[in-house]
């Protein structure tokens, strides 16, 4: 048998990178939602966004904003409400692995941010929702989106899932992209690959662009 064909392969001058809520209050030790996963991602991460800069590809980070007025998604995430704030604009936390206070919503350190990035704010778990991704995206001519950062199953599916809604060809960078546990990255990478995108390494994506 030979190599099985992939359904669609990236092309660099028609895709984006989306890094997903790689920010202090998810990934930071002490942080009010804690996901330890998103920490053992940070270099694979900063790997897809150094390559895509050097290739010109535009580099979007998301973030989760909550707060200050009660909504549905605090029921699920009471960590949200006061006196904690998670994820609250203009909010600080002091995080013990830096041994300093950052602003809760705001990338990591790890992670750079230039001036010709673009971040969007969200108020939900997709990055779609009710925000100007999409607009973003159309006006950078965008076929392609690579999606990595945090956190499987919640915000990283809807993210993928809202992207194949808007006919966007989605390519999940499985290395580069965290999980609650072990059980949800398992169900979350086979759900991509049966119904949503492609799955693949941050090597095999940097490959693939660089062979164009």
């Amino acid at each position: 048998m030979g190599i099985e064909k992939e359904p669609y392969y990236l092309e660099k001058g028609k895709t984006a990178l989306i890094v997903v809520d790689m920010q202090n209050d998810f990934v930071r030790e002490g942080a009010a939602l804690e996901l330890p996963d998103t920490r053992e991602k940070i270099d694979a991460v900063n790997k897809l966004i150094n390559e895509s800069r050097e290739l010109n590809i535009p580099v979007i980070f998301t973030k989760f904003i909550s707060g200050p007025k009660e909504t549905l998604i605090w029921t699920w995430s009471p960590s949200i409400k006061p006196p904690t704030k998670c994820c609250w604009k203009n909010h600080k936390r002091f995080y013990p692995d830096i041994n300093e206070e950052r602003e809760v919503t705001e990338i990591i350190d790890e992670i750079k941010i230039l001036s010709n990035d673009y971040i969007i704010e969200k108020y939900s778990y997709g990055a779609f929702y009710n925000t100007e991704l999409e607009d973003v995206l159309r006006s950078l001519s965008v076929d392609y989106i690579i999606i990595c950062g945090a956190a499987m199953p919640v915000c990283i599916n809807d993210t993928v899932s809202g992207a194949f809604e808007r006919q966007f060809k989605v390519v999940v960078a499985d290395d580069a992209t965290a999980s609650f546990d072990e059980e949800f990255r398992n169900f979350s990478l086979k759900l991509f690959k049966k119904k949503y995108g492609r799955v693949t390494s941050v090597v095999k994506i940097i490959d693939e662009l660089r062979s164009k």
